[in-house]
C-alpha cells in the first residue's frame, strides 16, 4: 500500500471556504482550485456557512463524483409566493450537494454545475420555488393563484417543491443523456433564510447532523432495491431485483439519469422552448429507478446544532454515521481546522483500501458545513466547538 499511496489518483482536492480572506478569485482551495464569482453577484448576498469540500479519485479509473456549493456570495435568491401568508417573499437559499456518478461522470457533473443560472439542479430549485402552483388549506385566498394542490403546512409545500426540482432536472438530463447509461445519486442540503434545513436524497449518498451532547441526527436514508417499498415499485413497473441490484445491474433504486430503467416514463416536446411542455406520460415516481427524492425538514437550533456532513457512499462504506461525527468532533477538540480534518478523513479512507471487500477503492467526496450564527466568525465557531467538546469530555468545568 505504501507505493500505491503515492499514485496520482490518490491525490486530494481540498476546497476550504472560510470566507475570512476576500479574494477576487473566490474561495481558496488547497489544490489550487478556485471558483470565480458569478458575474453580477456581490459578496455577502446570502448567509455564510463555513464549509470544506474534500474529494479524491482513489483507485477508480475515473472521478465520477461532483459537488455543489451555492452559499454566501453565490446563494440562490428566489421570489417565492407563500400561500399561507398570501404574499411574495424573498428567500436566500444556501445549497450544498454531493453527486455520486456511475457509468460515467456526465450526469453528476451536469447536475452539480456551479453555474446556477444556466444548468444544474440549482437552476431548477430556483425555477420550482418561483413558479409553483401550490396553495394552503388554511388560507381561503388560495383560489387567487389557481392552486393545483393544497398543503396543511409550509414545510410540506416546500418539500414538494424540492421534489419537483429533482424531476425537472431529470427531464433536462433526458434531453442530453437519453441514450447513455450514466446516472448519479444526489444528496442536497438547502438552508432557507438561515432558519429551515431541507435535506433531499435520491440514492445512497448521505447527510447527517451533529448536535450538542454527542447527538447524531440522520437526515437521509439509503435507497436500495431490496428495501420493501423500493422492491414493490420496481416489480410493479415490470422490473426485477437480483443480487441486490435492479435488473442485476444497478445497486440503487433511485437516481438521476439511468434512463434504461425508466422506459415506462415518456417525454414529449413542443416548440415553445427547449424544455417547455415536456411532461411525463407515465409518472416519474413510479418507474423502476425513480429520481423522486425523500425530503426531510429540520428547523435549525443554533444552541444545539453544530455541523452537517454530506458524503458519497465511498465515505459511508468506511464510517457509520456516529463514527464519522465522532471522528470530526475529536479532531475539532484537538484544535484542527476543517481542511485538516477532511484531509485526515480522506487519508484514512485510502489507507483502509481492502481488495477483498472493495472498501476504500471508490471515489470519495465529503462536505462539512458549520452551522454558525449569522454574526459568528469562523474563529468563534471553532472556539465554541472546542470548549463544548472539552466540557462534554470532562476536561474542563
Amino acid at each position: 500500500m505504501g507505493q500505491l499511496l503515492s499514485h496520482p489518483l490518490t491525490e486530494k482536492s481540498i476546497i476550504y471556504n472560510d470566507y475570512e480572506q476576500p479574494s477576487p478569485n473566490g474561495p481558496r482551495g488547497r489544490s489550487g482550485n478556485k471558483h470565480p464569482l458569478p458575474s453580477g453577484r456581490e459578496r455577502g448576498v446570502g448567509l455564510r456557512f463555513f464549509n470544506c469540500v474534500g474529494t479524491m479519485q482513489g483507485y477508480r479509473l475515473t472521478q465520477e463524483d461532483a459537488h455543489l456549493i451555492a452559499n454566501h456570495d453565490s446563494a440562490l435568491v428566489v421570489k417565492f409566493y407563500n400561500p399561507f401568508l398570501n404574499a411574495e417573499e424573498n428567500l436566500s437559499i444556501s445549497v450544498f450537494g454531493v453527486f455520486d456518478g456511475h457509468g460515467g461522470g456526465e450526469c453528476s457533473q451536469f447536475v452539480g454545475s456551479q453555474n446556477n443560472t444556466s444548468e444544474g439542479i440549482s437552476k431548477w430549485i430556483k425555477h420550482a420555488f418561483e413558479t409553483h402552483e401550490y396553495g394552503s388549506l388554511t388560507n381561503s385566498d388560495h383560489t387567487q393563484r389557481n392552486c393545483s394542490i393544497l398543503f396543511h403546512t409550509l414545510e410540506g409545500l416546500i418539500c414538494q417543491i424540492v421534489k419537483d426540482a429533482f424531476i425537472m432536472q431529470d427531464r433536462e438530463l433526458y434531453c442530453h443523456f437519453s441514450e447513455e447509461s450514466c446516472g448519479s445519486t444526489g444528496i442536497l442540503a438547502l438552508i432557507i433564510n438561515g432558519e429551515m434545513l431541507y435535506v433531499a436524497n435520491t440514492g445512497d449518498s448521505r447527510c447527517v447532523l451533529s448536535t450538542k451532547g454527542r447527538g447524531v441526527k440522520t437526515l437521509s436514508y439509503d435507497h436500495k432495491p431490496q428495501h420493501i417499498g423500493e422492491l414493490v415499485r420496481i416489480n410493479d413497473d415490470g422490473g426485477t431485483v437480483s443480487l441486490g441490484r435492479v435488473g442485476g445491474v444497478l445497486a440503487l433504486s433511485r437516481a438521476f439519469g439511468d434512463f434504461q430503467f425508466k422506459s415506462s416514463v415518456s417525454y414529449t416536446n413542443n416548440s415553445s422552448g427547449p424544455y417547455a411542455g415536456q411532461k411525463y406520460v407515465a409518472p416519474a415516481q413510479e418507474s423502476q429507478v425513480t429520481v423522486e427524492p425523500d425530503v426531510l425538514p429540520h428547523r435549525i437550533c443554533y444552541d444545539r446544532d453544530e455541523f452537517l456532513v454530506l458524503a458519497c457512499d465511498g465515505i459511508w462504506d468506511l464510517y457509520s454515521n456516529k463514527n464519522l461525527v465522532q471522528f470530526i468532533k475529536y479532531h475539532l477538540m484537538l484544535g484542527l481546522k476543517l481542511d485538516e480534518i477532511v484531509t485526515k478523513l480522506l487519508d484514512h479512507g485510502i489507507n483502509s483500501a481492502d481488495s477483498n471487500t472493495g472498501v476504500g477503492f471508490d471515489n470519495m467526496t465529503i462536505i462539512i458545513v458549520s452551522l454558525n450564527r449569522k454574526d459568528e466568525s469562523l474563529g468563534q465557531w471553532y472556539n465554541k466547538m472546542k470548549t463544548r467538546l472539552e466540557r462534554e469530555k470532562g476536561l474542563i468545568a
